[in-house]
């Protein structure tokens, strides 16, 4: 099976929003957006990384969050038609999951602005596990489990940190013991990054706040992939199961929406895992290098099957 992943989009559609929907963290982040993210961040790169997974031919696409930049429902329907539009039987293809931005406002969160743009990409082979919430759910496919968390959270001005909640994170305990995971490769999604992101320089205003607590149950867990954005930043970890069977490998590629960087490992880029036979056999990374070139193979990484 091959999944494709690509995560904050920061898709910007203003619409026709309410001042007041401006008197709030929106107004600060607006101001942000106008100065700087609105040239870095590209719809087309989005579209044309859509294209590639098609050509490339995977199972599956996971986004994982900061689809949006402030929550406006103009931004959710961009991205909603986006995903509709470029990805064949997305229905059953993609699996999506929030983060910050997503989450950007108070506002946003009561009204589920994600969860309703998104609901057909969030539907659970194991709803049993689903709180009202609609974390976390569960993609059983080919002999993989894909498992989607919620860490957005609203946040107050300058603060972009995330949590899954307590008892989000106790009915995911109870979904990873179900016994229709126990012989299928798992994946989990989650938007922040389970450790120190070393080139953060304010990373306690950005951090997963409960990283601890979810780190420590997914490695009791044996989940052999986490995948998760918010960094915009190539990584791949390796953490041993805390059970000492095998590793838990921790992949990020990037915003995949980035249309121009200084530095390759903060580019636009999207990865696709091959697993094979219950292993993670190898991890390819794609960069977007303009619009001559567009999306290139830049870096493969494989894996020995560990028992």
């Amino acid at each position: 099976m091959k999944i494709g992943h690509i995560s904050d989009l920061h898709i910007f559609r203003l619409g026709n929003p309410r001042i007041s929907e401006f008197f709030n963290k929106r107004l600060l982040g607006g101001v942000n957006l106008l100065m700087n993210r609105t040239e870095e961040h590209s719809v087309g790169v989005v579209r044309e990384a859509l294209t590639h997974l098609q050509k490339h031919d995977v199972d599956h696409i996971a986004i994982t969050g900061d689809v949006t930049n402030l929550a406006l429902d103009a931004e959710f329907a961009a991205v909603a038609e986006v995903i509709a539009e470029d990805i064949p039987d997305a229905a059953q293809r993609v699996s999506v999951i929030p983060g910050n931005h997503d989450y950007y406002t108070k506002d946003a969160v009561r009204a589920r602005r994600f969860e309703t743009h998104f609901a057909p990409y969030m539907t659970s082979d194991l709803p049993s596990y689903q709180l009202e919430t609609g974390y976390p759910f569960c993609k059983l496919r080919d002999g993989v489990a894909i498992v989607g968390l919620n860490s957005g959270i609203a946040t107050p001005w300058f603060f972009a940190t995330g949590e899954v909640s307590e008892q989000e994170l106790e009915a995911t305990e109870a979904l990873l013991d179900d016994p229709r995971l126990e012989d299928r490769f798992v994946v989990v999604m989650v938007h922040h990054h389970l450790v120190p992101f070393e080139h953060s320089r304010v990373e306690y205003t950005r951090r997963l706040v409960n990283a601890e607590a979810v780190l420590h149950t997914l490695r009791d867990k044996d989940v052999d992939l986490v995948i998760h954005g918010h960094n915009h930043h190539f990584a791949t970890i390796e953490i041993p199961h805390l059970t000492g069977n095998g590793v838990m490998r921790i992949c990020e590629a990037g915003s995949t929406s980035m249309s121009t960087y200084s530095d390759p490992k903060f580019g636009g880029k999207y990865n696709i895992y091959h697993i094979e036979d219950g292993h993670l056999d190898r991890v390819e990374t794609h960069l977007y290098e303009g619009e001559d070139l567009g999306f290139v193979h830049w870096r493969e990484r494989t894996f020995e099957k560990t028992f």
